[in-house]
């Protein structure tokens, strides 16, 4: 049977569990709310975004060019594939279920002609037991703050992909929070740019009646704008990652909090009965010497 003392320094040991538990809660619940700012915040740039290539594409040279463009780089050549998961655990079943989605984007095409990167080292050690191991491993961002260096690195590496490895196809691979769960598996293709938004684009009615004007060569207008339409997919997409990473945290310190609420009643209630158990054994002890002494 456990002694008093070693009851309280478990109960103690509970209470320190609860604790940290409690203040990851927290934490990740006020990192879920930035990262669905920091994916708002972002939707206004996107539609900046937009309107330059709706000025572009208004010539209809340039827009036939792009779309069948993209058309032609959609049907074939290798795929690059961006799989974005975590660096830390207690987030439940998040990093098996980015997996089995990059799993099947892998499986779909032929295996040789894909092209991996892992955000976070535990979704690189996932693809790794799994038989892919990841061409590049990127740590995930560290906070919101982190997001746009990510995105950038994430950008040089789609360059390089591009000019040594000929890829033209790029998709990206995460996890977003709905109401019916915190993480439901999204591919998002990044590259070539979907021919019907390059076609709404084209075709879109200009909001006022001053149309604006630019001196740069239009091909490099068209290929900027459509690299800071990218940038914006890849930032939404990691906030949405980061996001649904937390939710799921937040989940799973639910449950243990739950669970250590419970064990801490159970404790709590076995601390008693012993005290109790001891007082009385005291007094037993004690009531025995008295007659003991009263007899003599």
């Amino acid at each position: 049977m456990e002694t008093l003392e070693h009851l309280q320094r478990r109960i103690a040991t509970m209470r320190d569990l609860q604790s940290i538990v409690r203040t990851m809660k927290t934490l990740s619940s006020i990192t879920i709310r930035r990262c669905e700012r920091a994916a708002q915040a972002v939707r206004a740039y996107d539609e900046t975004v937009d309107y330059g290539l709706q000025i572009v594409l208004r010539d209809k040279d340039v827009a036939d060019a792009a779309i069948a463009a993209s058309k032609a780089e959609r049907k074939t050549g290798p795929v690059g594939l961006i799989v974005s998961g975590s660096d830390h655990g207690f987030c439940g079943r998040f990093n098996e279920v980015v997996l089995n989605a990059a799993l099947e984007n892998i499986l779909s095409g032929r295996a040789e002609n894909v092209a991996l990167a892992a955000i976070g080292t535990r979704a690189a050690e996932l693809l790794t037991g799994a038989g892919h191991t990841p061409d590049v491993v990127h740590a995930t961002p560290g906070s919101v703050e982190g997001l746009r260096a990510s995105t950038r690195n994430l950008l040089a590496l789609a360059d390089h992909w591009r000019t040594q490895r000929g890829i033209a196809r790029l998709r990206i691979v995460h996890a977003v929070q709905t109401p019916e769960t915190p993480a439901r598996p999204v591919t998002m293709s990044l590259l070539p740019v979907s021919p019907a938004y390059l076609f709404h684009q084209a075709n879109r009615t200009w909001p006022s009646r001053r149309l604006p004007t630019y001196t740069e060569e239009r091909n490099i207008v068209l290929t900027s704008l459509i690299r800071e339409h990218v940038f914006v997919r890849i930032f939404r997409a990691l906030a949405e990652a980061q996001a649904s990473e937390h939710a799921s945290r937040l989940a799973a310190t639910q449950s243990a909090e739950k669970g250590i609420r419970d064990r801490l009643a159970e404790m709590n209630g076995a601390f008693r009965l012993r005290r109790q158990e001891q007082i009385t054994s005291e007094m037993l002890d004690v009531l025995a010497g008295a007659t003991a002494l009263n007899r003599r």
